[in-house]
């Protein structure tokens, strides 16, 4: 299972909590690709942490063109039945792996970031090699119609909703969070949290943020994550004097105690392909205002379960935040109704059940190795 990130970012989360559900059916190896310092990243210690077997390989620079070679040896020691690949990088190991070791490939589509030109020509590239493997996943139906129109074949794709585990129950001490976050008790909290990059939207959330201010001037904001925007970003919450009301906590790794601290989830994306921090915040029982991109409909149901708005309509995301925000009753039912949606569509033994049995469907039976069916055969199948 090859992921590029050093995080346990959406896609690498939805990862690992497979091999969790999975175990005893699949055998995994986590592989992801690393450089600078040989010190262990948060996603090495959460696969520690959840016994998760993972390699490193190591990466001379961030567009190595010896690494596919490296991760291939890698592979090749592991003798995988499968190889799995998430982001253009794996993709291209992917590609190289199928043909030198004739073992199925299937590449996951999460949709796409903005980190500048020559990131949109490695997204296009990795469109190309996609096309190749044997199962393409698209983590939404929105997702699946974008890589249609990208020239991947139907027939080899297939839809798996992401999905998120049942969050912690204990008792949490939201004033003290507040503190921490820096937000005055009292008041509605609204959070935005992803990436600073421009597909995300912040800056339009900036703008919606100056008419919510005067509207509710008892309304606060934090924005959650860290990237290239942040500087700029800062800059526009300084120029529009709303530093009082909209303040950056950086990158977070205790998002479920935030989830608990706030009155609703702000999601201003211009494009997504299915946001896990939706799902997460529904499983905390919290209402979300979103934009209506990729697979973010397939999740908020409007009216129901949070509202959706037009992208970059600054407006609009306002009004939105104003009207969920000016009743507090129907705030908390649509926080209600969006953890009975996560509890009945996307749970993680679900989304697991589905991937293994599209690991069934790829597999053949093999002398000495392993048979499609119940269980995948005599033994778990090895997936890297």
């Amino acid at each position: 299972m090859a992921i590029d990130t050093y995080r346990v970012s959406g896609p690498a989360k939805g990862l690992l909590d497979f091999c969790d559900a999975a175990r005893g059916r699949v055998q995994p190896l986590v592989v992801a690709f690393q450089r600078g310092p040989r010190v262990p990243t948060e996603l090495a210690l959460e696969c520690e942490r959840r016994r998760i077997p993972m390699a490193r390989v190591w990466e001379r620079c961030r567009y190595d063109p010896s690494m596919p070679g490296r991760a291939a040896r890698v592979a090749e020691a592991f003798a995988p039945d499968l190889v799995q690949t998430h982001g253009y990088k794996a993709d291209l190991v992917g590609w190289r792996l199928r043909r030198r070791l004739r073992v199925p490939w299937v590449g996951w589509s999460h949709g796409r970031t903005d980190e500048g030109p020559l990131t949109r020509l490695y997204h296009r590239l990795g469109d190309f090699v996609l096309r190749r493997a044997d199962r393409v996943v698209a983590v939404s139906a929105a997702r699946r119609a974008a890589l249609v129109r990208l020239g991947c074949s139907p027939a080899k794709l297939t839809t798996i909703h992401n999905a998120v585990a049942a969050p912690d129950a204990g008792p949490v001490d939201v004033a003290a969070v507040r503190r921490e976050l820096g937000v005055a008790a009292g008041g509605p909290l609204i959070a935005v949290v992803g990436r600073l990059s421009p597909e995300k939207g912040q800056v339009h959330f900036v703008d919606a943020m100056a008419a919510v201010a005067h509207a509710r001037p008892d309304v606060q904001a934090v924005i959650v994550g860290d990237g290239q925007d942040e500087a700029a970003l800062r800059a526009w919450v300084a120029a529009r004097g709303l530093a009082a009301a909209v303040r950056f906590v950086g990158y977070r790794r205790d998002l479920d105690r935030i989830y608990r601290a706030i009155d609703l989830l702000v999601l201003p994306s211009l494009s997504e392909g299915l946001p896990n921090v939706v799902l997460e915040a529904m499983a905390h029982a919290r209402a979300v205002v979103a934009t209506r991109v990729g697979g973010v409909p397939e999740a908020v149901d409007d009216g129901v379960t949070g509202v959706l708005v037009p992208p970059a309509d600054a407006s609009a995301l306002a009004g939105a935040i104003v009207g969920v925000l000016a009743n507090p009753a129907a705030c908390a039912a649509m926080g209600g109704a969006g953890r009975a949606r996560i509890e009945r569509d996307f749970s993680v033994r679900a989304r697991a059940d589905r991937i293994v049995a599209l690991y069934a469907a790829l597999l053949r039976p093999r002398p000495g190795g392993i048979s499609a069916g119940p269980g995948l055969g005599t033994r778990p199948v090895t997936v890297r």
